[in-house]
């Protein structure tokens, strides 16, 4: 968010635009003092740049009514325009016939718009390495069912071979990322409301490797970049256009391409409504994932808030997705609904989310000549602990356990899975 002048600060700075008055000649004329009232009026009901207009023109007018300059010099610090704010509150103090009392409160302004520039333009290029190293535990590494047990088919059962049933095993975790944000050094005006526009771009390393079945390991690497706008406190969006390489059990499995736009807008005093949509052109390397090659598309709206004194948030939301894939088997649509909370207790970050998500394919399965429907709950726990001193100072532990219980038509595609995963993060 923007760093801003505070308010008392800028109610110090008002009140000394009052004072200026006394430095200037009376107002003869009531136009004057109605045009002085309006650009306040305009600036304080979120029109800064109307605002702006309005104090110029009377400042083109009257060049010596400096209470009028010192509340353009306001305005313009609304907008982030710094350079401005700062050569018009500079012109008053400049002026010898500005009482000292003024002149400190000036002084103070300035001071602030310096160490609020520093703050929000001062570093145009920023660089963001972080790294995660963990283990993990997973109940299900092949996500099979629990029984070999299939069902019936022309009056004889159908058996799985019981390598395919679910298999627990142990393995690591590993990931790194350099991210680079860049910052438009001035801001841009949207809506009449001063924004700040970035550019993102970030380069991603991820291995998940077992310790005993190696044919599910899953390694990837992602390359990502995409424009941002922070419009004021009302809203934010950003464009995200990403490449996945896939890498699974030592093979190359494929290349995802996906376009991410989002919009978030603050609702209230302390929520947050967020928009998003999704599409992924999934193309497979191996031949025989050719069937599953197709483009995959979903929307997604979610609400967060803050509760309880700002002491905890709750957030929820829904998506809907549908995949288009070569053979209709492997096409579907769904719906997916979440619900999490987050809070903090003596300095540990905990957090708890269940996510139901219902996927219904198109096309028919062979021997069972029926098409699938699932239904996937998922239940995360975890916590995070911040060191704040000694050699781990800014690393943080966290460990998640999660709970996936998949129900389906068909036997084969339901299963139980249960992940243990402990992790050592830090960004730099």
């Amino acid at each position: 968010m923007f760093q801003t002048f505070g308010r008392s600060g800028l109610q110090r700075l008002t009140a000394c635009a009052l004072l200026a008055l006394l430095s200037t000649p009376s107002l003869a004329q009531s136009g004057v003092d109605d045009q002085y009232r309006l650009g306040l009026y305009q600036r304080e009901t979120g029109q800064p740049y109307a605002s702006i207009e309005t104090l110029e023109s009377l400042l083109a007018a009257n060049p010596t009514l400096n209470r009028a300059r010192l509340e353009l010099a306001v305005a313009y610090h609304r907008t982030l325009d710094y350079a401005r704010a700062r050569a018009e509150a500079e012109r008053v103090l400049k002026d010898p016939n500005t009482p000292e009392t003024v002149r400190l409160s000036i002084s103070s302004f300035l001071k602030q718009i310096e160490l609020e520039e520093r703050a929000n333009f001062g570093q145009p290029h920023r660089f963001e390495p972080s790294v995660s190293l963990g283990l993990i535990y997973d109940s299900n590494v092949n996500a099979g069912p629990d029984s070999t047990l299939l069902g019936s088919f022309n009056g004889g059962d159908l058996v799985l071979d019981k390598a395919y049933t679910n298999k627990s095993d142990w393995g690591s975790i590993a990931q790194a990322e350099l991210r680079h944000t860049w910052q438009r050094p001035a801001p841009v005006r949207v809506l009449d409301q001063p924004s700040r526009l970035l550019w993102t771009s970030s380069l991603g390393l991820y291995h998940k490797g077992y310790k005993q079945y190696n044919e599910y390991d899953l390694g990837v690497v992602t390359l990502a970049t995409g424009p941002g706008l922070i419009v004021g406190n009302s809203w934010r969006g950003n464009l995200n256009f990403q490449l996945d390489d896939l890498h699974f059990g030592g093979e190359h499995l494929g290349l995802y391409t996906s376009i991410s736009p989002s919009g978030t807008w603050k609702v209230g005093r302390s929520g947050e409504l967020t928009l998003d949509a999704q599409w992924i052109k999934r193309d497979f390397h191996r031949p025989g994932d050719s069937a599953r090659e197709g483009q995959y598309r979903s929307v997604g709206a979610s609400y967060g808030r803050l509760m309880g004194n700002q002491t905890w948030s709750l957030q929820g939301g829904v998506r809907l997705f549908e995949e288009s894939a070569r053979e209709d088997r492997f096409s579907y649509t769904g719906d997916e609904w979440f619900i999490g909370a987050r809070t903090q207790f003596s300095g540990v970050d905990l957090f708890a989310r269940a996510a139901w998500r219902n996927a219904r394919y198109i096309g028919v399965e062979p021997v069972f000549a029926v098409s699938r429907r699932e239904t996937e709950r998922r239940v995360e726990l975890g916590a995070g602990y911040t060191f704040e001193a000694g050699w781990l100072e800014k690393w943080q532990l966290a460990a998640t356990l999660a709970n996936i219980h998949t129900k389906a038509n068909l036997t084969l595609y339901g299963y139980d899975r249960d992940t243990v995963t402990v992790n050592l993060n830090r960004s730099f």
